[in-house]
Formats: C-alpha cells, sequence, structure tokens
C-alpha cells in the first residue's frame, strides 16, 4: 500500500526499564522510573534553538496554541460576577495547581519517553483507565468543537444572509467540508507550526482590539468606574449566603481549570521537541505557562472594563468593538474571529485523534477510515450546532449548557488532576514530596470538583437559571 493512504503516526515507542538515575546529558531523574536513553540524534542536536518544527520556540508556540481558546473570553465575565478579588485570588491558586499537575506530568514524559495521553495512561494504569479517559476527553473536547463550531455559525450569519433554510443547509455543507479537510491535515504534527502561527496572530489581533477599545471606553467615560468597593467580593451572586457564594467559587475554580486543560496534547507536543530532557522541557513549560497566564490576566482585566456590563462571553456580540468610523472592520473582525476558532478545531481533535488511535490501534488505521471517522465526527457536531442554534427557544428546558457544565467540570478534574498525579506516583511511589504535594492537590480539587457538579444538577433539576 502507498504512503499516502495511511496517517501520520505518532512517534511513540514503549520506554525500557533501566536503573540509571542520571542521563546522558548530566541530568538527574526521578528514582523508581521507566527511563528510555535518548537517541544519538537527539543528543547530537540538543544545543540547537532555531525556528523548526521541533525547536524550542516552535514547541512553545504549539502549547501556547492548544492552551488558548475561546473559553479564555468567559473570564472577564467571571470577575464581573465573582468580584475583583475573589476571582484573582482564585486564578492564582488554580494557576499554581495546574503549573504543578502539569509539571508532573511533563517529568512523566521526559523519563519515560511516552508522548501519548492515552497509551501512557493504557500502559502504566491499564485498559479500564484507558477508557475512563477516552469517555472523558471525548465528552470534554467534542463539547469545545461544538462550541467553536456554534461561533463561527454565528459569525458567519453576522457577516452574510442565512435566513432561509436553503441557505442554512448550503452553508452547513460548504462549512463541515472546509472543516473535515482542516482536521486531516492539521492533526499532523508537522502542520501544526503553521496553524499556531495563524492562531496566535488572530488572538494577538482581537487582544490588541480589546485593550484598546477598552482603554477608550473608559478615557470617555463610556463605562461607569468598575474598581469600587461594591466589585470587590461577589456583587453578582445573589441570594449572597455563604453557602451560595461557595458553590460559586466552585463553578468559578472549574472555568479557570477549563482554560488550563491541555494536559491531553501536552505529551504529544513535547514528543516533537528535539532532545526532550529535563532541563529543556521545564524552560519550554515555564515560558509557555507564563504567557499563558499573562494572556489571561490581560483578558480577565481588559474585559471586565469593556462595559458595564460584561457578557458571558466576549465577542458573541462584538458590535460594541465597532461602532461608528469603526464600523467598516466589524466584519473583518469576524472574519478574524472565524478563522481563530475555525484553526483550533483540529488542535483540539489530536486529543480525540490519540484516543481512536490507541483504542484501535495505528496499524489498523488508514487514511480512508480515519477520513470517515473525522467526517462523521464533524457531520454529528454540525447538526448538534444546527439543532441547538436554529431551535434554541425550544431546546432551553433541556439545560444543554447546565448539563456540559456539570460534567465538564468532574471530567476536566480527571484529565487535569487525577490522571498525572497517578501516573506519576505509579512510577516514582507515593512517598516522593512531589508526590504528595501531587495528591493533596487532587483531594482538593476532586471536591472541588464534586461541588460545582452537584451545583450545576441543582440548577437542571431546580429549573433555576443561574446568575
Amino acid at each position: 500500500m502507498s504512503e499516502s493512504t495511511h496517517i501520520e503516526p505518532f512517534e511513540i515507542e514503549a520506554p525500557e526499564k533501566t536503573n540509571n538515575t542520571i542521563n546522558n546529558a548530566g541530568e538527574e531523574t526521578n528514582d523508581n522510573i521507566i527511563f528510555q536513553e535518548e537517541s544519538s540524534e537527539n543528543k547530537n542536536n540538543r544545543a540547537n534553538y532555531k525556528g523548526g518544527s521541533d525547536s524550542e520556540l516552535t514547541c512553545i508556540l504549539n502549547i501556547i496554541v492548544s492552551t488558548i481558546g475561546a473559553g479564555a473570553y468567559s473570564l472577564p465575565y467571571v470577575m464581573y460576577q465573582g468580584g475583583i478579588i475573589v476571582s484573582l485570588l482564585l486564578l492564582i491558586l488554580v494557576s499554581l495547581a495546574s503549573y504543578y499537575s502539569l509539571d508532573l506530568l511533563r517529568s512523566f514524559v521526559v523519563d519515560t519517553k511516552f508522548f501519548s495521553f492515552a497509551l501512557m495512561t493504557e500502559t502504566i494504569l491499564g485498559p479500564k483507565w484507558l477508557k475512563t479517559y477516552a469517555f472523558c476527553s471525548f465528552t470534554l473536547y467534542t463539547s469545545i468543537e461544538v462550541g467553536y463550531l456554534r461561533s463561527i455559525y454565528i459569525y458567519t450569519k453576522g457577516m452574510i444572509n442565512l435566513k432561509s433554510y436553503l441557505s442554512i443547509f448550503f452553508y452547513f455543507v460548504i462549512s463541515t467540508i472546509i472543516e473535515i479537510i482542516v482536521c486531516l491535515n492539521g492533526t499532523k504534527i508537522a502542520n501544526l507550526r503553521f496553524l499556531s502561527i495563524i492562531i496566535i496572530s488572530c488572538f494577538s489581533l482581537m487582544l490588541v482590539s480589546l485593550i484598546i477599545v477598552s482603554i477608550a471606553a473608559n478615557i470617555f467615560g463610556n463605562v461607569k468606574e468598575k474598581f469600587t468597593s461594591n466589585n470587590l467580593f461577589f456583587p453578582g451572586v445573589y441570594p449572597p449566603n455563604c453557602l451560595n457564594r461557595m458553590f460559586h467559587m466552585s463553578l468559578y475554580i472549574m472555568i479557570y481549570n477549563f482554560c488550563y486543560s491541555y494536559h491531553s496534547t501536552f505529551p504529544t507536543i513535547l514528543g516533537n521537541l528535539k532532545g526532550v530532557t529535563q532541563a529543556k522541557t521545564k524552560r519550554v513549560h515555564f515560558i509557555s505557562f507564563t504567557c499563558v497566564f499573562s494572556a489571561y490576566i490581560l483578558i480577565t482585566f481588559f474585559g471586565f472594563i469593556f462595559t458595564d456590563d460584561v457578557p458571558n462571553e466576549l465577542f458573541q456580540d462584538n458590535d460594541e468593538l465597532f461602532q461608528g468610523i469603526w464600523a467598516a472592520l466589524r466584519n473583518p473582525f469576524r472574519f478574524i474571529l472565524i478563522l481563530f476558532l475555525l484553526f483550533l478545531l483540529p488542535i483540539r481533535f489530536i486529543v480525540l485523534r490519540d484516543n481512536y488511535i490507541t483504542l484501535i490501534g495505528k496499524k489498523k488505521m488508514t487514511f480512508k477510515k480515519e477520513t470517515i471517522i473525522i467526517a462523521i465526527f464533524t457531520i454529528i457536531c454540525n447538526i448538534i450546532v444546527f439543532s441547538v442554534t436554529e431551535f434554541e427557544d425550544s431546546l432551553k428546558e433541556l439545560q444543554i449548557k447546565s448539563v456540559l457544565q456539570a460534567f465538564g467540570g468532574i471530567f476536566g478534574v480527571i484529565i487535569s488532576f487525577c490522571l498525572p498525579v497517578v501516573n506519576y506516583v505509579s512510577i516514582n511511589g507515593k512517598r516522593k514530596l512531589k508526590s504528595i504535594i501531587g495528591y493533596v492537590i487532587l483531594v482538593i480539587f476532586v471536591w472541588i470538583g464534586v461541588f460545582s457538579t452537584g451545583h450545576s444538577f441543582y440548577y437542571i433539576f431546580s429549573g433555576k437559571q443561574k446568575e
């Protein structure tokens, strides 16, 4: 069979056991680990730092892109509801916990040379844990893909007239074909660098636009004073009792955790780095996480002062960005938003691809089979988008968003904290200080996840609407 009939395989090899505690670069490794020595090619190229597909710079860009998505534009609403002090404290705490769990995962990847989250889960913890991870990640990332497609549909309707069902039908046919092509090519790691450049460029333009418009709105007095004592603690939580505030805090924490849930793609992206060593991956992790955290702070702050009533998600209704002489830029900005979300689709789909390749086996997966899988998945997601958007009033009673939040919170905890900690501990033992700290963080976030899930189900069964 010709080479073109097969998908691009992940470069994943089962690690070999060794008793070495120091690698060939002279770096200390963890005790009681599974470790595979680097190839001679990696040793020779360890010092390289160039703009190729396997350089540190490219790896940093790819990690940033795998992290930042449309979920970041919900952060200002958290500050609007929870208050300035509460939201910032929670963001910092979740950021520190996420950084630590990602560092455990990074250390595990370097020591074992497993560059697939699904494969490491199956090999270290067994097929039952793999099925648990596959179900959690499939549910979580499918909801992300549906959210992106829905936003693309809304922005497209803002640019062109899609009122008749015939025009809507043609839109979904054309968009589905484009999405299938993008996912087929974008899930290849070699093409990820080009997607990252486009996505970061679009994101930077949106962030700069947000900063400029927010500053202008405050200078010209279009926005009321936001930094008052009334906005410090839970201004949008009613009734303002202790239990209700705790429920909302758990929900805010899950939103922040969701924004840092790039654990599933982290090993795959690190695997494309030339010379996967402790020192190099630490540097990549620190720089990429610092960039993401800084972006979240900027989005939160300037999104909070953007308007008097902060929307649930920035840019869903972007008319306020471009008024008067700026009205001509409205559609170009929507086009940038569409490009941003469109090219995020294959990067999020990498997680789902990792799952079904591990479950089915890469030797059995041909290009034809993968095309069919991607096509079916994309068609189903677009049908969901059409149903939810066009029949929104009829589906309100089902409270689909609350259901996704209910399961998304606990699934996010499993992916971001449970599996990284359990994988690390299974190799390095329970008595290490890093393992103990990991367990403490895990227990805290499991309780918060249960609390958040209970909060969402309470609103589902009570029929009440969230503030």
